[in-house]
């Protein structure tokens, strides 16, 4: 049976045994290489001034002569008519003057005002011809911009489609410290760069996790067709041949320094006797020296009964009467008690060794999930011995090595296996759960990477470590230059309605009486000798009484009702500028610490030292299923063409042709968002001592480019 691939991650997995050796990826994304299209979008072009200006004009003048001219000139004429009409009705023949008058008083006034009319169409036809003109235009070089547009995009959606994404972060230097960082974490890195190793060299993994985290290289390296040599401790350390290559000088070495690892300098006199009685025991047994025989060597010399056949009896009389004498194994007797206790949970180290041709293309030691015990504290400290004789005793090339748990070991173990590696060109990755004591101590040896850093001490100190920067901030404004522009417009607008009724009557009655009464006498007499005119005398008397009365009753009903609608409108704008800086020198942090604490599972913060000074940070994705992603190339990232800046839009007439500017050119790319510094804020522009406010902050209407062209709109657009 075979398992079904679907979509070839098997095939993409076998990817990851490819040089050189990688810490994990770096993303890049594609697109941020897209190279903008570098012409500028076309812009309509703005109507001369002059047809409007000249249709303004026409307009004027037309409506002067059809309202003014015209009007006078056809009343003149007709009055002149008129009275020529009146003329010939009075003498019966038209006046011939007053019709020609007629005609010379009209025909000025009906001339001009035609000749107005015309302008004014003649001006509109142009305004209409220039306006359809530009309109067309701009239509057919918007349409061929895009048409451009559209193929160049389409080209460089080609080109990038192919383009990776994901790059190789290589190992760098020679030591490499790697603090933080969960299990699962551990794991995925130690499966990619191992399997990268691996392909470049042989590689020696020391798993001192206790979880086992170099699994999954095993089985990828066995998958591979490896040679492996997995040994776990310590289940299975009858079967290792971890200490089978060392001779017993190295051997005793080893024992001593793997029981005085953490002890101060105070303690030599005891270290000193240890490998005294170890010399002397290991001498007694020959070339046949393991822990097993040490062991039995030191019950003999204490005077404990042993029922193995470790020694021989000769053996064991040898060194129970001759190797020391009574006085001295009496004084001693603490350190052989000390000794034999130490190597006793160890006795069976390599007795049965398993069938070896040499060792594997990779060497995995690795403590088993067993609680933690003594046993595996001392296998701890005595692996990291025998890795340490094996480097400094090899003559050929020597394998790269992986301490994973590196945080219970004493520093000068570090320290001696660091120059060891470093003295023969191996290079060496450190994994520290923790960033305190031991592990505090050695940071700085080489490259450093984090991973993520729960502990808010140990984020403090891995920020510390990264080190801090100072940065220019805004903190206040402190001068003032401009000035203040204001622009206020009221507008009321109001409608009223007015309802009025009223109702009145009026009643009345009048009387009227009286009495009259008359009497005369006449006299009538002719002229006395002709000499006196007629006379007459009348003589009358009369009497008039009367009376009236009246009555009047009014009644009126007024009804009013009134409405009265009134709005208001007041803008007001105001302008008031300034350019002002003041910025400060800070201390803080380049990456802060709760960024550390958040990291993601996979990810690593990977600070480098450059060779002139300063540091480089370099976030990292140590998954290793990324391999099986598109776009993703077990190189670096090959730097591409720098991208074109695109063309500046051009105003609102077309820009005249010219050389294009420089492409900008693109930088690094930036970091991911959880390890990408703050950015200091761009460079300002210079500040200007023309009056006025700052260019591109004018919100106030502005005086025309051209005075003839009149005073500008008013707000809401009348003009």
């Amino acid at each position: 049976m075979r398992a079904v691939d679907h979509g070839g991650l098997l095939s993409r997995r076998e990817r990851l045994f490819t040089p050189d050796p990688r810490l994990g990826w770096v993303f890049r994304d594609r697109w941020w290489f897209l190279r903008p299209f570098p012409e500028a979008p076309p812009q309509q072009q703005a109507l001369p001034d002059y047809l409007a200006r000249r249709v303004h004009q026409t307009e004027q003048v037309a409506q002067r002569r059809l309202s003014r001219t015209l009007p006078v000139s056809a009343t003149i004429a007709m009055v002149l008519v008129l009275f020529a009409a009146c003329s010939a009705g009075g003498s019966g023949s038209v006046s011939i003057g007053s019709l020609l008058l007629a005609a010379v008083v009209l025909a000025p006034g009906a001339a001009l005002t035609w000749w107005a009319v015309r302008q004014r169409q003649s001006a509109r036809k142009a305004h209409d011809l220039a306006q359809q003109q530009i309109i067309g235009g701009y239509q057919d070089q918007a349409r061929q911009w895009h048409a451009r547009k559209q193929a160049h995009d389409a080209a460089e959606r080609a080109r990038l489609h192919d383009l990776p994404e994901w790059g190789a972060a290589r190992r760098p230097g020679r030591r490499l410290d790697v603090f933080g960082g969960t299990l699962w974490a551990w794991e995925a890195l130690l499966t990619t760069y191992g399997t990268s190793t691996l392909a470049v060299q042989p590689l020696l993994v020391l798993d001192l996790s206790r979880e086992v985290v170099s699994r999954e290289l095993v089985e990828l390296a066995q998958a591979a067709w490896m040679g492996v040599d997995a040994q776990l401790l310590p289940s299975r350390q009858a079967s290792s041949g971890l200490l089978a290559d060392m001779t017993p000088r190295d051997l005793v070495d080893a024992i001593v320094e793997s029981m005085h690892g953490g002890t101060p300098d105070a303690a030599r006199a005891d270290r000193s006797m240890d490998d005294r009685i170890l010399t002397k025991v290991c001498g007694a047994l020959g070339d046949d020296v393991t822990l097993g025989r040490i062991a039995a060597a030191l019950r003999a010399l204490m005077g404990e009964p042993d029922d193995g056949d470790a020694l021989t009896r000769d053996e064991r009389r040898h060194i129970a009467n001759e190797l020391f004498t009574v006085e001295y194994r009496r004084q001693a007797h603490a350190n052989l008690s000390r000794i034999e206790s130490y190597i006793h949970p160890l006795e069976d180290l390599g007795t049965a060794p398993a069938d070896r041709e040499g060792a594997g293309y990779l060497t995995c030691v690795a403590l088993d999930s067993q609680a933690r015990n003594v046993r595996s504290e001392l296998l701890t400290d005595l692996i990291v011995q025998w890795v340490t004789h094996r480097i400094t005793a090899s003559q050929a090339s020597t394998p790269a090595l992986v301490v994973a748990g590196a945080d219970e070991l004493a520093r000068r173990h570090l320290e001696r296996l660091s120059d060891a590696c470093e003295r023969r060109g191996v290079p060496l990755t450190l994994l520290f759960r923790r960033l305190r004591e031991t592990s505090a101590e050695m940071i700085g040896g080489g490259a450093v990477a984090f991973m993520r850093l729960g502990n808010h001490e140990d984020a403090a100190r891995a920020a510390d470590f990264i080190g801090r920067d100072h940065r220019f901030v805004l903190s206040q404004i402190t001068k003032n230059v401009g000035g203040n522009e204001s622009h206020t417009t009221t507008e009321t607008e109001g409608t009223g309605d007015s309802e009025t009724y009223s109702t009145s009557r009026t009643t009345g009655t009048s009387r009227n009486w009286g009495t009259s009464r008359s009497s005369g006498t006449t006299y009538s007499g002719g002229e006395m000798f002709g000499l006196f005119p007629d006379r007459s005398t009348s003589h009358q008397r009369g009497s008039n009484r009367g009376g009236s009365t009246s009555t009047s009753d009014t009644e009126g009903t007024s009804t009013s009702t009134s409405r009265n609608w009134s709005a208001a409108y007041s803008y007001a704008e105001g302008t008031n500028w300034s350019d002002a800086d003041t910025t400060q020198r800070v201390y803080e942090y380049v990456v802060e610490p709760v960024t550390l604490q958040h990291l993601p599972d996979h990810a690593l913060l990977l600070v480098e030292s450059a060779p002139g000074g300063g540091r480089t940070i370099t976030p990292v994705e140590c998954d290793p299923a990324i391999i099986t992603l598109d776009r993703v190339t077990t190189g670096p990232l090959p730097d591409p063409p720098p991208p074109q800046q695109a063309l500046p839009a051009p105003g609102p007439a077309l820009a005249s042709p010219g050389p294009s500017p420089q492409p900008q050119q693109w930088g690094a790319p930036s970091a991911p968002q959880w390890a990408a510094p703050t950015a200091p804020p761009p460079p300002r522009a210079p500040l200007s001592t023309r009056p006025g406010p700052p260019p591109g902050q004018q919100t106030g209407p502005r005086p025309p480019d051209d005075p003839r062209q009149g005073p500008p709109p008013l707000f809401g657009g009348r003009t």
